[in-house]
């Protein structure tokens, strides 16, 4: 049998906190999904190496193939399970860049005000773009979606969705993602610069 990682709960959201790397100014407490999606997904955009190290350093191992199968739905990547506090999460990597985290249980309305005060702190000279949904939801699904791109350019250099249920019942109550946009896909995809001849 497996241990548990749970009675670590109390313990982890600081260790994750201190853990994170630099980026823009990071966005004051807030609920404990938005701050874990912070700390997570947003800090480690195309840095999956970093979220591993992340991860490793708080004692989360990656959930076997089969276990993070659903959570990376059908793509190639990693997921772990992260015990709060305040409830059940699951963080994915998929091999397309994609950094998802997932709580069992969130308050919608508190979930939503959290992501947008995320959004709000793209870092400098990054822009804000609210984005319409997509894809069909059901009755009781509320998908909100932001990109963030630099000024004067169409394409976006991260994509963000998040997507909540009022129920309380449904298994997932919040989901949100960060994918790696257009201009930043194909920034990763061109050579580097030949470099300087040393003297």
């Amino acid at each position: 049998m497996r241990p548990a990682p749970w009675l670590m709960a109390g313990l982890l959201l600081p260790i994750v906190v201190m853990a994170q790397p630099v980026r823009a100014p990071k966005v004051p407490a807030q609920d404990p999904f938005s701050e874990l999606f912070d700390t997570a997904c947003m800090q480690h955009i195309g840095a999956p190496a970093r979220l591993q190290s992340l991860m490793d350093a708080n004692g989360l191992a990656p959930l076997q193939p089969a276990e993070a199968a659903t959570l990376l739905q059908g793509q190639p990547g990693m997921a772990w399970m992260v015990p709060l506090a305040s409830g059940r999460y699951a963080v994915s990597w998929a091999d397309d860049g994609t950094c998802t985290v997932y709580a069992e249980k969130a308050d919608p309305a508190v979930v939503q005000k959290g992501f947008a005060r995320l959004m709000q702190a793209a870092p400098k000279p990054l822009q804000i773009r609210s984005l319409p949904s997509r894809g069909p939801l059901s009755g009781d699904q509320v998908a909100i979606q932001y990109g963030w791109a630099t000024p004067g350019e169409s394409k976006l250099r991260v994509r963000f969705r998040l997507v909540t249920r009022q129920a309380a019942e449904a298994g997932v109550q919040a989901m949100a993602s960060a994918t790696p946009g257009e201009a930043m896909r194909e920034q990763a995809a061109s050579p580097a610069p030949p470099a300087a001849p040393i003297r």
